[in-house]
């Protein structure tokens, strides 16, 4: 076996500290959420992002909330990403970025359209009631019938996990999307300010833990390793900046819809780099031959 040249170890200790770095911060969003959106407690966290979980812009604009242009967005960069697996998912070198491709696209889709649900819900003056009304039952989430909750596992859930868990069998990634979808509701279901903390966190539990765990020694000497935890950092950073400046400033920039586009442009950034490291020089040399 040939010994890793210094490049190689680099992508590894930089991947190793990347992941961990992101998982330490997503679990201290979630610790901080949990603790500062408890009854009484005020400070840290925007009061007007505390309202609904999220940071929510054109909330009475008929088709230009947040929540809308969400799906608009999801949809608009899910196109883009698809074209360009596409175009490159054949070419030497693009297999580790196109891998995951189908189900990012998926999960992205997804998570717009439960966006779009909730824009609905906006538009036909139901968010506000179930809103008041949780506030008066103690600010739980809506509770969904099964077979909502199995199609929520399906489109949501399993592909948003199996884009970040893409090592893992699809039968224990399927049971995982169970478990997250079911047993919160058995529990007494989540604070629908709690609702984004949770997604994102499992999140980034399931992408960071199974990239350290979940990878082999060659796999981890990659390029690729070292920038996929970027791909959980640039939305947890837009997350922070959501709960701790939505009325300062991240409303009026265009509220959660910041948070969406993050996360799919995010791999189109990653997948281009991809193209740009491991198909140009090899065909810059091809012109340069002829």
């Amino acid at each position: 076996m040939c010994k890793p040249s210094g490049a190689d170890s680099f992508y590894a200790r930089a991947g190793n500290a990347g992941n961990v770095s992101v998982l330490l911060a997503s679990l201290l969003y979630v610790a901080v959420v949990i603790r500062y959106t408890q009854p009484g407690q005020n400070g840290v966290l925007d009061e007007l992002w505390k309202e609904d979980g999220f940071c929510v812009h054109n909330r009475e604009v008929p088709y230009w909330s947040s929540f809308d242009t969400c799906l608009y967005v999801d949809v608009a960069f899910s196109a883009v990403l698809g074209s360009l697996y596409f175009k490159w998912r054949g070419l030497p070198g693009m297999g580790t970025g196109s891998e995951i491709v189908p189900m990012v696209i998926l999960g992205t889709l997804g998570h717009g359209i439960a966006h779009g649900a909730m824009a609905m819900k906006f538009r036909d003056g139901s968010y506000e009631e179930e809103k008041a009304r949780g506030v008066a039952e103690g600010a739980r989430e809506e509770t969904l019938t099964f077979v909502q909750m199995a199609l929520f596992c399906g489109l949501f859930w399993f592909p948003l996990l199996k884009a970040s868990m893409f090592k893992i069998n699809s039968a224990i990634v399927a049971v995982i999307a169970m478990a997250v979808t079911f047993l919160p509701e058995y529990a007494g279901g989540i604070k629908k300010e709690l609702g984004f903390a949770y997604v994102q966190t499992v999140l980034a539990v399931a992408f960071n833990l199974s990239q350290l765990l979940g990878l082999s020694p060659e796999e981890k000497m990659r390029r690729e390793y070292a920038m996929m935890p970027l791909l959980g950092a640039i939305p947890l950073l837009v997350a922070w900046n959501e709960a701790l400046f939505c009325g300062s400033y991240f409303k009026a920039a265009g509220g959660h819809v910041l948070y969406d586009a993050s996360i799919i442009v995010g791999y189109i950034v990653f997948y281009l780099d991809c193209y740009r490291v491991n198909v140009l020089p090899s065909r810059g040399g091809k012109q340069k031959m002829t």
